[in-house]
């Protein structure tokens, strides 16, 4: 799917000191725990419970709502207002600004009042906010861009510049002031400055989409009119989800890109917003492997949610915050929040494809498949060349077992690749030997699995498909072995593949060594019918025949799909039949032997044994 991979290209190319660590005693404050109060009144418990549930759940605006009412009903009690205040924040809420007054100083409640000010024309009360926050790292950042658009909203532009002047020499982030400087002197009227600034900055500013269509807009104000559509087209190689926005984003880049002080503002947010993706992206896993940090990269997660819901608040049509920020909800699997955060855009706004094209992927990881369909055909309808849009209805339709449908989907994506096949491209192939292997064309299916292994060889789905699949319709098992354990060895952690190590050495006769992995794929996906019907015939296998039958009952209550439902039919027939004296009646199901013997004992299942 595509977003897992759009911050990791929309931050790729910022490289920044590490900001974990920066105080933010606030959002500390803010985490739920248990409640500290004695009150007895029944709201007030309830309003606790409904608010720290909302909050586990990463529904900020219901956990808003709860604490203003806890807020409401113990009003000496001033944790309850924190909370409604951080909630409301994250949730993108108007209603933090009517908190913030009530707030102990802090950077938050200032930046929100701030931001209150800037958005009703206040912008020297905006200006006087931004520098009452105290300071710590991120207002280190903050500071001078907020400063700097408050004084170029009230009129000030020389002292707006001049506020700039010194982050400008910043050895990491000085060209993103400059961007910022040259933008300000623009929309002051000092066209000739902001063209030396425009220049400046060209050479010191990184790749991130704002940065490339205010440059773009300039080359073109410049008659540099290639240069600016070669600096797109990079981009939108490197961000293949704007494909679908192509025609939209080359008009856009026709106009200046910022025309209002509420603009940089939002900026100024997105690029801490970025930053923080950027170190939380480089530390993936930490909170699991460290615990420790668990705090600190929660702290992170949470700063860089309410940056992003300030940037949308001052700016709704600040596309990269919306796609950054539900790319972030995705990530914390919050799907359907990641799908909300899409909505609310400007009616013109020219990306508006690309949230359709994001919800729609999003449709698909819920469950809503026939929603996402739609939806795609209807985006197909007007870009009909689109090759994400045809990978993403490939996948939309192969989650509805369209088996027919799908394949076509993805052949037209394949088609429209405009090189020879490399990289990330062995998913449309993938995707393809599915849908054939799926309509029983198998050798089909294989020639696509080997020529998506040529592309990735170390990718552990492939492996596992491929492996997998030879088991079952009696190709090399040798081979398929040694695919599986590859796989394995790759993602240690993958259940699924785990049940195909375990199924296929099972299959193979080494039972002994294949038993332990299956029961662990069950203990980790209890109710997953495919699984239980592996650890079923693997207990048969072992002789453990009432362990079997129990197994196999339970996963004919899971929805088995037709083909699994027909195997877990066939094998509690044959128990039953057996238990009866009368398995002579019925031939033994396949799966209920070994496909070969092993000549050698095999080795270890690369440290999955128990």
């Amino acid at each position: 799917m595509l977003l897992p991979r759009l911050s990791r290209m929309v931050v790729a190319s910022l490289v920044v000191p590490l900001l974990a660590g920066f105080p933010n005693r606030e959002m500390r404050a803010a985490a739920p725990d248990d409640a500290i109060m004695q009150a007895g009144q029944q709201d007030l418990a309830t309003s606790l419970l409904v608010g720290s549930v909302a909050a586990s759940e990463g529904d900020n605006a219901e956990a808003a709502r709860a604490f203003s009412t806890a807020a409401r009903l113990a009003p000496g009690f001033r944790l309850f207002s924190e909370r409604a205040f951080f909630y409301s924040i994250m949730a993108g809420s108007p209603q933090a600004a009517a908190l913030a007054p009530e707030q102990p100083g802090g950077v938050m409640p200032e930046l929100v009042m701030g931001n209150a000010a800037a958005l009703a024309g206040k912008w020297d009360e905006a200006a006087t906010h931004y520098l009452n926050a105290p300071s710590d790292q991120i207002m280190n950042l903050l500071r001078p861009l907020l400063r700097a658009w408050a004084l170029q909203g009230a009129g000030k532009t020389d002292e707006a510049l001049a506020t700039l002047e010194p982050a400008r020499l910043d050895h990491t982030l000085g060209g993103y002031y400059t961007l910022h400087a040259a933008l300000i002197a623009q929309l002051g009227g000092m066209q000739m400055r902001a063209d030396t600034l425009f220049r400046q900055s060209t050479s010191m500013t990184g790749g991130d989409l704002f940065t490339t269509l205010v440059l773009a807009h300039w080359l073109i104000t410049q008659g540099q009119e290639a240069q600016a559509q070669a600096m797109l087209n990079e981009r939108i190689a490197g961000m293949p989800v704007l494909e679908v926005a192509r025609a939209n984003i080359m008009a856009m880049v026709r106009r200046p890109v910022v025309t209002h002080a509420a603009q940089g503002l939002a900026q100024a947010y997105g690029l801490v917003a970025l930053l923080i993706d950027q170190q939380l992206y480089a530390h993936d896993g930490d909170e699991e492997r460290q615990p420790d940090v668990a705090q600190e990269i929660g702290t992170l997660r949470g700063t860089e949610q309410m940056m992003l819901r300030m940037a949308l608040l001052l700016d709704p049509a600040d596309s990269e915050a919306r796609l950054l920020l539900s790319s972030m909800l995705h990530a914390r699997k919050q799907d359907r929040l990641a799908r909300e955060a899409l909505d609310g855009a400007p009616a013109d706004d020219p990306l508006l494809a690309v949230y359709r094209t994001e919800q729609a992927d999003l449709d698909v990881m819920m469950g809503n498949r026939e929603q996402a369909a739609r939806e795609l055909r209807d985006l197909l309808q007007q870009s009909p060349d689109d090759r994400m849009l045809w990978s993403s209805l490939g996948d939309a339709l192969l989650d509805q077992q369209k088996w027919p449908e799908a394949l076509d989907a993805y052949q037209h994506a394949t088609a429209l690749v405009p090189h020879r096949l490399e990289g990330d491209d062995w998913r449309l192939l993938f995707g393809q030997a599915i849908a054939q292997e799926r309509q029983n064309h198998w050798p089909q299916a294989r020639a696509l699995l080997q020529q998506a292994l040529q592309l990735a060889p170390n990718e552990p789905e492939l492996l596992n498909y491929l492996g997998y699949s030879m088991v079952e319709y009696g190709e090399n098992p040798v081979m398929a072995e040694t695919y599986l354990r590859r796989a394995l060895a790759l993602a240690p952690a993958d259940n699924q593949i785990r049940d195909s190590v375990g199924w296929v050495l099972m299959r193979l006769g080494h039972v002994t060594e294949g038993l332990p992995l299956l029961e662990q794929a069950v203990e980790q996906m209890p109710q997953d019918p495919a699984i239980n019907y592996h650890l079923g015939v693997a207990y048969w296998m072992a002789g453990r025949r009432l362990e079997a039958v129990n197994e196999w009952q339970n996963a004919i209550q899971f929805q088995p799909d037709p083909l699994d439902r027909r195997k877990i039919t066939a094998a509690l027939d044959y128990a039953r039949a057996w238990k009866g004296n009368a398995s002579s009646t019925l031939s033994l199901p396949a799966d209920l032997k070994p496909v070969a013997t092993p000549a050698s004992p095999p080795s270890p299942a690369n440290g999955t044994r128990h």
